[in-house]
């Protein structure tokens, strides 16, 4: 009885009609307690006064209670769940079987750490919900943005889940959540944005109905759909954010997850789920093990490189171990041939090719090389400004710690004039490249190249 009173209160306290009662109430109070109250003070003004700010103090806490929204625990991924019901029976279903249930499997994956959960109530639902709505349906409208912005500052959520539960007649009782979602990331390109958009549909249940008599299955269905869709998405916002940690813990184990396992067949939205996923969990192991390779911790980064191998053979994560070969296991053999199994997965993408070059030129396979270094200039791809910034970081780190491996000035001049028309620099290197070389025999054929490309070079810069 006591939780009913106090979730009536708690739904209807910020209305203004809760206002109104409120004031009049007061009126009543004091009305009958006033001669009472005139015992102890007889100054009419001072009892005014004391009215007064009794009716401040309740306008105060009002307006607080009604602007006032939860807010998510700091660091936190906060799952705003904003659902209005139609009746104290569907808020405790919503509340003990299908928030509960959201909690539970969180606690069962170990994200406690990571995810809370934040329950609007009745009221702060229907707020929540008419400024997530008239964002959705128009992200260019100010107001709008304006209000979208002020709701996740006051939440500090992540992940809204908003919507309503209705109970129907349908030739027999039956439970209808229609549910809608927005999900936060970090600024991204708009391609990037309409493929998160993509895959969030393609998890997403836009609405699930089921029979009144198995409600409690009905509710535990519907929480597993709809976490396995916060897992999935928040992943990929974390993802594209930059949280490759967060995401790799968020899609770790999600492929085998037992809600798959209900459907027989499984449908073809849920089919694309289980593919992406795979690609994903290959692509997040593989930054991983990138950042542990940037960091010179190579034996974390060779685990997390084979388990992304082990998932799906891919392209970066072939292009990595030939700079783990080479880099931490002095093996340029190996280096050479995961160059050419990346080559095979490359696409449009010749960052491979540049490994190959490099490695053919460290094993003074010169002539191999320089067919290379003559098709790398004739092509070109999206990201290789890119790739040239850090192979050049690559090779002056390299002329440092091995000053007699000249080719990589002849690496780096060919690149600066062919790739770039850096001719000052090219000039620099292709200079040290001809003096430290020209005694040695071995590097005759890349002599006769640097000292044309000199010449030319020369005569572009009118020297």
């Amino acid at each position: 009885m006591l939780d009913k009173i106090f979730d009536y209160v708690s739904d209807n306290f910020s209305k203004k009609r809760s206002f109104l009662f409120g004031i009049l109430g007061f009126l009543m109070f004091f009305a009958m307690l006033d001669g009472f109250i005139e015992k102890f003070i007889s100054n009419t003004s001072y009892r005014g006064i004391g009215y007064l700010g009794v009716y401040t103090i309740w306008l105060f806490l009002w307006l607080y209670k009604r602007n006032r929204l939860p807010k998510n625990k700091k660091g936190y991924i906060g799952i705003i769940i904003c659902i209005e019901t139609e009746n104290n029976k569907q808020k405790d279903r919503v509340r003990n079987d299908f928030t509960k249930r959201i909690r539970s499997l969180i606690s069962q994956k170990n994200l406690k750490s990571k995810i809370n959960i934040v329950l609007l109530s009745n009221y702060q639902s229907e707020y929540a919900i008419r400024v997530l709505n008239e964002y959705a349906v128009n992200k260019q409208n100010k107001e709008a943005v304006q209000e979208w912005k002020k709701i996740r500052k006051r939440t500090r959520g992540h992940f809204f889940i908003y919507g309503g539960i209705k109970e129907r007649q349908d030739g027999e009782n039956r439970y209808y959540l229609d549910l809608e979602a927005i999900v936060t990331h970090a600024p991204v390109q708009f391609p990037t944005q309409l493929q998160i958009m993509q895959d969030f549909l393609s998890v997403w249940y836009k609405q699930i109905s089921f029979q009144e008599k198995i409600e409690f299955k009905g509710f535990l269905f519907a929480a597993d759909a709809i976490f396995i869709a916060v897992q999935y998405v928040v992943g990929i916002a974390a993802l594209v954010s930059g949280d490759i940690t967060l995401a790799l813990e968020l899609h770790v184990g999600l492929d085998d997850d037992p809600y798959f396992s209900r459907f027989n067949p499984l449908p073809p939205n849920l089919q694309h789920v289980k593919r992406k996923l795979k690609i994903l969990l290959a692509e997040e192991n593989f930054l991983i093990a990138k950042s542990f390779v940037k960091q010179e911790r190579y034996t974390e980064a060779e685990q997390y490189l084979g388990r992304s191998l082990l998932i799906e053979q891919n392209y970066g994560a072939y292009v990595l171990k030939s700079i783990i070969e080479f880099s931490y296991k002095s093996n340029p053999s190996e280096s050479l041939k995961c160059a050419y199994k990346a080559k095979g997965l490359a696409g449009d993408d010749g960052t491979w090719r540049y490994n190959e070059g490099f490695l053919l030129m460290y094993m003074e396979r010169f002539e191999e090389a320089l067919t290379v270094y003559e098709k790398i200039v004739s092509t070109s791809f999206v990201s290789e400004g890119n790739t040239l910034v850090e192979i050049y970081a690559f090779n002056e780190g390299f002329l440092k710690k091995y000053p007699e491996k000249i080719q990589s000035h002849f690496i780096i001049g060919f690149l600066k004039y062919k790739k770039e028309s850096n001719y000052p620099d090219a000039l620099e290197h292709f200079d040290k490249f001809i003096s430290k070389g020209r005694s040695k025999d071995k590097y005759r054929i890349l002599i006769a190249k640097a000292e044309i490309y000199q010449r030319e070079l020369k005569g572009l810069m009118k020297l």
